[in-house]
């Protein structure tokens, strides 16, 4: 987690950067605590990956769209501060995304964009959520 000196992306218990990654009915979870700040569940750099059926849990930052094209069906995402983040390519399609109290002083954001060119065609789309 950040709070004890790792960077947001290096926080991850899971990263995936090799292309054509698949995972089918696993659970990826971070159990840092909100007040331990960033700490993703996954951080996905891998082009053309599919989630089915997964489970990213966390609370700020859980899942880290990082680059390229990523699609997820029937997942769950939990989390509290932008918990769904990143600069990829990314379509969530039927998943249920869960919002967890945040901390006192803390809203809740559920997406983050990180696109630092307006013309780069990244961006996080949701089709049919709960």
């Amino acid at each position: 987690n950040v709070k004890d000196g790792a960077t947001t992306y290096n926080s991850a218990t899971f990263v995936v950067a090799g292309d054509g990654f698949w995972a089918r009915d696993i659970t990826f979870e971070n159990t840092a605590w909100p007040q331990n700040h960033q700490a993703v569940a996954i951080t996905v750099a891998s082009d053309l990956s599919v989630f089915y059926r997964c489970s990213f849990k966390g609370y700020q930052d859980t899942l880290f769209v990082h680059s390229l094209r990523q699609f997820y069906r029937d997942c769950y995402v939990y989390g509290t501060v932008d918990f769904i983040y990143g600069n990829a390519a990314a379509v969530l399609q039927n998943c249920n995304i869960l919002v967890r109290r945040p901390m006192d002083h803390q809203g809740n954001m559920i997406t983050a964009q990180g696109r630092d060119d307006p013309n780069e065609n990244t961006g996080i789309s949701t089709i049919k959520e709960t």
